[in-house]
C-alpha cells in the first residue's frame, strides 16, 4: 500500500469521502464543516508526506493551504477573523489532519493550540496582560502570522522549569541569550516565543516568562534543517533557534512567574490544551496505521493459503486490540476536553488530568504501531509501503513533555496531596 493509492477527499459538500477515516460522528453542522476541511487537507498532504520525510524538507505548501482555508487560524476569535474553535473541536480536527502528515500536524499544532489557550489564559489575567494578548492576536489576524515557540532546555536544579536561556535587563526592555530546541514550524513562522529565566529581576531570582518577538528581530537565528535530523515527525520543522542579545521591549514582556511552582500561574489552559492536542495528533497516526493494517489483511493472501490474512485468528486479535486502544484514547481525549470546557482546570488539576491523558494516549498509540508492525511482518520494514514512517512518527508522542515518569510523579503527588515543589523531591 502506498499513499498514492488513496483516493483524494471530496470538496466540503456534506458527504465524507472514504479517506481519511472519520474518527467519530460530528456533533453539529459546524463540526461537519470543520472535520471536512481537516480531512481534505489530510488527503492533500498524504502524497507529499513521504517526500518531506525522506528529504527532511519543510512542507511550506501545506502551511499556505492551511492559511488559505482558515485552518491555521481557526482558534482565533470570530471578531478577529477566526472561528472560535474550542478544545474539543480542535482535538477532533487534529486527529483527522494527522492521518495525512504527522509532521505537519504536530508542527502547526504548536501554533493553533497556543492561540486558543492564550485567549483562555488571558481571560483572568491583569489588564496589562490582556492588552498584550489582544495586540498579539490582532497582529496575527491581520498578517496571518504563524507562531513558533519552545519550552526546551529546562532544568530541575532546585526549581522546576528553570530555563538555561536568559533574559537580562537592558534600556527599555530585556536582551535574550541562549539556544532553544524544538521550535516547531519555525520555517513558516513570523513570530517566535521562548521560555526564559529572568536575571536581576526586582521580584526575585527564580523567575521565568514566555517572551515573544518577531522572527526578524536582530539576534534571532534559526539553525536550519541539520538541527532537526531526527527519527520521526521530520516535517514539523522543529529547528534549534539561537538568541544573541535579541531585544524584547518592556511592553511585550509578560508578567514573571515563580519557577519553583511546577505549573506557573496563568498558563493552566496552555498546558491542558497542549497535553490533549498532542494526544489527539498521535491518535491520528495510530488510526492511519490501523487503516493500513485493515487494508493489508484484506488484500494480502499468502501463496499457500486459501484466504487472505484477515481470516487468521491471531492477526484478528491483534487488529482488535488496535481498534480498542484507539477507541479508548479517543474517549479519554474527548471526555478530558469536555471536562476542561465545563470548568477550566486549576494548575493542580492540569498537572494530574492532563498528565493522565497524555500518558495513557501516547502509550496506547505506540502499542498500536507495535501491533501494526507485527501484522505487517516483512513489508512493514519497507519505506515504500508507508507503515514504517508511521511507526517512527508515533514514537515522538512520548518525547513531548511530560515524560512518562514526570507525568506519573505529578499524578501520584496530586493524588497524595504532596506539593509538586516539596523538598527533598524524593522523601
Amino acid at each position: 500500500m502506498t499513499t498514492e493509492s488513496k483516493p483524494e477527499a471530496s470538496e466540503a459538500t456534506g458527504v465524507f469521502p472514504d479517506y481519511p477515516t472519520l474518527l467519530r460522528k460530528p456533533l453539529s453542522e459546524r463540526e461537519v464543516r470543520l472535520l471536512e476541511r481537516a480531512r481534505k487537507h489530510a488527503a492533500d498532504f498524504a502524497p507529499r508526506a513521504d517526500g518531506h520525510d525522506k528529504e527532511n524538507t519543510f512542507p511550506f505548501k501545506n502551511y499556505e493551504e492551511m492559511k488559505e482555508s482558515g485552518y491555521a487560524h481557526m482558534t482565533l476569535p470570530e471578531r478577529l477573523g477566526g472561528e472560535d474553535v474550542n478544545l474539543l473541536e480542535l482535538c477532533a480536527c487534529q486527529e483527522q489532519l494527522a492521518q495525512g502528515c504527522a509532521g505537519t500536524t504536530i508542527g502547526v499544532n504548536m501554533h493553533i493550540f497556543g492561540v486558543g489557550a492564550m485567549m483562555k489564559d488571558s481571560e483572568g489575567a491583569s489588564p496589562e496582560r490582556k492588552a498584550q494578548t489582544e495586540m498579539l492576536l490582532t497582529m496575527m489576524s491581520q498578517t496571518k502570522s504563524i507562531m513558533s515557540g519552545s519550552f526546551s532546555e529546562t532544568g530541575q536544579a532546585g526549581a522546576y522549569f528553570l530555563p538555561a536561556t536568559k533574559a537580562t535587563r537592558a534600556e527599555g526592555g530585556w536582551k535574550i541569550n541562549g539556544t532553544k530546541s524544538y521550535n516547531s514550524n519555525f520555517p513558516a513562522a513570523e513570530m517566535v516565543g521562548a521560555l526564559v529565566h529572568l536575571l536581576d529581576h526586582p521580584d526575585g531570582e527564580n523567575l521565568i516568562a514566555m517572551v515573544g518577538m518577531p522572527k526578524a528581530t536582530p539576534g534571532v537565528t534559526g539553525l536550519g534543517a541539520e538541527s532537526w535530523d531526527v527519527m520521526g515527525v521530520r516535517a514539523s520543522g522543529s529547528y534549534d533557534v539561537e538568541f544573541k542579545d535579541a531585544f524584547v521591549p518592556d511592553m511585550m514582556m509578560p508578567p514573571a512567574a515563580d519557577a519553583n511552582e511546577a505549573l506557573f500561574a496563568g498558563m493552566s489552559a496552555f498546558l491542558a490544551w497542549f497535553n490533549l492536542t498532542v494526544g489527539a495528533t498521535y491518535l491520528g497516526v495510530a488510526q492511519a496505521a490501523t487503516d493500513w493494517s485493515i487494508k493489508y489483511m484484506k488484500e494480502r493472501q499468502p501463496p499457500t493459503a486459501e484466504r487472505p490474512l484477515s481470516h487468521m485468528a491471531g492477526l484478528q486479535f491483534q487488529l482488535a486490540e488496535m481498534v480498542a486502544l484507539n477507541e479508548a484514547s479517543r474517549a479519554l481525549i474527548r471526555t478530558s476536553a469536555e471536562d476542561w470546557m465545563a470548568a477550566p482546570w486549576s494548575a493542580e488539576e492540569t498537572s494530574k488530568k492532563g498528565g493522565i491523558c497524555k500518558y495513557i494516549t501516547t502509550n496506547n498509540h505506540v502499542r498500536v504501531l507495535n501491533l501494526a508492525m507485527d501484522i505487517a511482518g516483512g513489508p512493514g520494514l519497507f519505506r515504500k509501503f508507508g507503515l514504517e514512517r508511521l511507526y517512527r512518527d508515533v514514537r515522538a508522542g512520548k518525547a513531548h513533555p511530560p515524560s512518562d515518569m514526570t507525568a506519573l510523579e505529578a499524578i501520584a503527588k496530586q493524588t497524595l496531596g504532596i506539593p509538586p515543589n516539596f523538598e527533598p523531591r524524593w522523601g
